[in-house]
This record gives C-alpha cells, sequence and structure tokens, in this order.
C-alpha cells in the first residue's frame, strides 16, 4: 500500500498543477509553445557511458511578466532515446517554472522542474520503468522577429524512483539543448 502512494500522490500532485485553474485567474493561458532538441550524458554510471538524445515540446504560461523579470509555468513532455551502456527510450511529462530576467536583445533564465517518467532501460541504477525526472537549468534566450525566439540552455537533471524499488541509485546527466520558441 505504502509504495501505491508514492505513484499516487505525484500523480495527483501533477494533476492539480496542470488542471486546476486558480479562481480569478482569467488572464492566465498558455501564450507560448515551443520544441528543443536535447542531449545528455550521466555523469554516475560505474559501467560505462549512457547517452541520451531527444526532443522537448513545451507550452507556457506567464505568471509575472513585468519590465524586470517574467516568471513562466511550463509544462514539457520528453520523448527521449538511450544508448551505449543501456537502450531504451524515456518520455515524461515535466511540469516546471523558468525566470527571465531582463528584457534585452539576449535574456538569460534559469529553470527547474519535476514529473513523472517512464523509460525502458534495464540497468542496474533504475530498478524500474516508472521514475521522476528532476532538472535545473540555466540558459539564454534570444528574441528575434515575428513572436519568435532561439533558446540555448544546460540541465542537470536526475531520473530516481524515490525508493519505489531497491534499486535506485538513479541517474544523474548533463545536458546541453538548443530550441526554438513562439509566443501567440
Amino acid at each position: 500500500m505504502a509504495k501505491r502512494l508514492y505513484l499516487i500522490v505525484p500523480l495527483l500532485a501533477l494533476m492539480l498543477i496542470t488542471l486546476a485553474a486558480p479562481a480569478g485567474a482569467e488572464g492566465l493561458r498558455f501564450k507560448e509553445w515551443g520544441l528543443t532538441a536535447f542531449g545528455n550524458l550521466a555523469m554516475d554510471i560505474d559501467e560505462g557511458d549512457l547517452y541520451e538524445g531527444g526532443i522537448i515540446g513545451h507550452i507556457a504560461m506567464p505568471l509575472v511578466d513585468n519590465a524586470d523579470v517574467r516568471l513562466d509555468f511550463r509544462l514539457e513532455g520528453l520523448v527521449g532515446g538511450f544508448w551505449d551502456y543501456g537502450n531504451g527510450v524515456e518520455v515524461a511529462l515535466v511540469p516546471a517554472l523558468r525566470l527571465y530576467i531582463g528584457k534585452a536583445a539576449v535574456i538569460p533564465y534559469i529553470e527547474g522542474g519535476i514529473g513523472p517518467s517512464y523509460n525502458g532501460l534495464n540497468i542496474q541504477e533504475l530498478g524500474m520503468g516508472f521514475n521522476f525526472l528532476s532538472y535545473g537549468g540555466v540558459g539564454l534566450r534570444i528574441p528575434m522577429k515575428d513572436n519568435f525566439s532561439i533558446e540555448f540552455g544546460y540541465r542537470i537533471r536526475h531520473i530516481s524512483n524515490a525508493g519505489m524499488d531497491e534499486r535506485n541509485h538513479g541517474v544523474t546527466s548533463n545536458q546541453a539543448q538548443i530550441g526554438i520558441a513562439w509566443a501567440f
């Protein structure tokens, strides 16, 4: 029963975060979407190198937007593939926050998120397919024209099963990414 709660509670929290509308939030709505290509290399695997590459799609809703900062709630969907030490695919749905600092020709940002992930890896560090993906990152956004932007970013990300399986070392990776975004 306790192991089921580890699964049920995060999924309920995810549903509340993504589906619940705060009272009086008529102005809050998704106003951006984008695609990002990523590649990562695991930092803590003893048996060899574990690489992953894939695509992240996102939608974003500004929570704060003024002359100095913009804070976005983001919902990211990820599809990736692992190779070398282990082979398999990963899919994830990650709610996140991203803080843009300033409004100039190049806009720096910091970000973080956590959400459910499923992968087909059969490696010693992960005891099961269901995991949680968490990350923290930094990057740069370069606004172009017609509400179009290019982004370059770096993340440290971690996947683990939060103790739901005896094997729970997890996998921590360096991730590089390049993406595009459109405001609407």
